[in-house]
């Protein structure tokens, strides 16, 4: 199917020229066993691959794709299977023929999109469902540090139903009284302790599933508002999160489902300075193949090479910087809170273009400064937390590696003085 499709062939053409049949692997969202392919080296290649990670401080993280398998997977080849997936009822018209496949099995889907025809849809209403899916959670955890789960909402009981419900219903499926995801991490948990469940979540679902155990969850809607470059609206969409609810989110400007940043947000600062503000946020900071290289080509997933780019060498080094910057032990264990930036009454320097931050761990706090536009921006940080004293202030300035001599006085008022250019950023610590 991956080869002959034609809107997937024609994909492949753009984001890879001159590709030949020998690149196409399938999708890797349409699993067909949760085994290693042999042609990789097999499950203990896997399991070596993981301690040369971990002999270099590295953890693993694999992915789980809960919602459906493959169609040719072993599952849909075990007749005693059948009930594990969604059937087409025996009675009835009414259902969308290009839902399911010629054998009543139903493809996988979300409610907003059509049918996915690589893959079967998993029925989990079913308690041997259930069970055996539980089993492969608990098994995967056996093989790695965390799981990225895939499309992780549609297993909650109303988006099944909504996507369904009816054809559930009319072969006698009754909606289950608890979560799946509440009874199959606590079993997980029970081996895996450590364990890092991160969800890929939409349609405002996120709190409901770290309710339920997920260690982390996307933050798409954080993601969203940043493309969009409205500053109003991304202020006030962190502002409305609580510290808490960010530190369980996860940030990105790229992945393997979204446009490459350097394409979709207009060029490498101004990607670069989207993915540093959404990363000195509270959360976990998911960072794309290719990401640091600038890279502006898609990677598509089901093929098995990609458009050769060479890397940025600028780039790489920013975000090696930044990153050195961002693993402080200020920016993993501090406390977090947004806070503003205002004109001294010296001019109109737009400072509605900043977005600051502030952390705090004990007597050490940095201000994260971001203009995140396309004019220059200035304006004064209040440091109302510095000690009086005679003598001046040792203010570091992280990316660039500057130190500035400054009054203690005038950096409580009016404040520090800071000035960015365009999609410009500052990280100021301080004692």
């Amino acid at each position: 199917m991956d080869k002959t499709e034609p809107g997937r062939v024609g994909a492949y053409g753009r984001v890879l020229p001159g590709f030949t049949e020998d690149d196409i692997i399938g999708s890797p969202y349409a699993v067909v066993e949760y085994v290693v392919n042999e042609d990789i080296g097999g499950d203990e290649a896997l399991q070596e691959f993981r301690k040369k990670l971990s002999d270099r401080g590295i953890k693993l993280m694999l992915d789980l794709v809960p919602n459906h398998m493959a169609v040719d997977s072993d599952w849909m080849k075990d007749e005693e299977k059948k009930e594990y997936f969604v059937r087409k009822p025996s009675s009835g018209s009414d259902f969308n023929p290009h839902e399911f496949m010629a054998d009543g099995t139903a493809h996988g889907k979300d409610p907003y999109c059509g049918a996915w025809p690589d893959t079967a849809q998993l029925n989990y209403f079913n308690p041997e469902l259930r069970k055996a899916m539980t089993e492969v959670l608990v098994k995967l955890a056996s093989s790695c540090d965390g799981l990225r789960v895939d499309m992780a909402m549609l297993i909650l009981n109303k988006c099944h139903n909504q996507c369904w419900g009816p054809v559930l219903a009319a072969n006698g499926w009754s909606t289950p009284q608890d979560e799946f995801w509440g009874d199959a991490i606590k079993a997980m948990r029970r081996k895996h302790p450590d364990m890092v469940l991160m969800a890929e979540v939409y349609w405002g679902l996120d709190s409901e599933l770290i309710e339920l155990g997920f260690d982390a969850t996307y933050d798409k809607a954080l993601y969203d508002t940043t493309l969009s470059r409205h500053l109003d609206n991304l202020r006030g969409y962190i502002d409305s999160k609580s510290e808490a609810f960010l530190a369980h989110s996860t940030h990105f400007v790229e992945n393997h489902d979204e446009p490459r940043a350097v394409a979709e947000f207009g060029g490498k600062m101004n990607a670069n300075c989207a993915a540093a503000l959404q990363f000195a946020l509270p959360g976990i900071r998911l960072q794309f193949h290719g990401q640091w290289a600038g890279v502006s080509k898609t990677l598509d997933v089901h093929l098995r090479r990609h458009a050769q780019e060479p890397p940025d060498e600028k780039n790489e080094k920013y975000y090696k910087r930044l990153n050195s910057i961002l693993d402080d032990e200020l920016f993993r264990q501090g406390s977090f809170k947004m806070i503003g930036a205002f004109d001294a009454g010296q001019g109109d320097r737009q400072v509605w273009r900043l977005t600051t931050f502030k952390w705090t761990l004990g007597a050490r706090k940095c201000i994260a400064v971001f203009n995140y536009s396309d004019e220059e921006s200035g304006g004064h940080i209040a440091l109302d937390d510095i000690t009086a004293t005679d003598k001046d202030y040792k203010i570091q300035e992280l990316l660039g590696g500057n130190e500035y001599s400054r009054n203690p006085q005038e950096l409580k008022s009016p404040g520090l003085f800071v000035w960015l250019r365009p999609f410009g950023m500052q990280f100021f610590q301080y004692t």
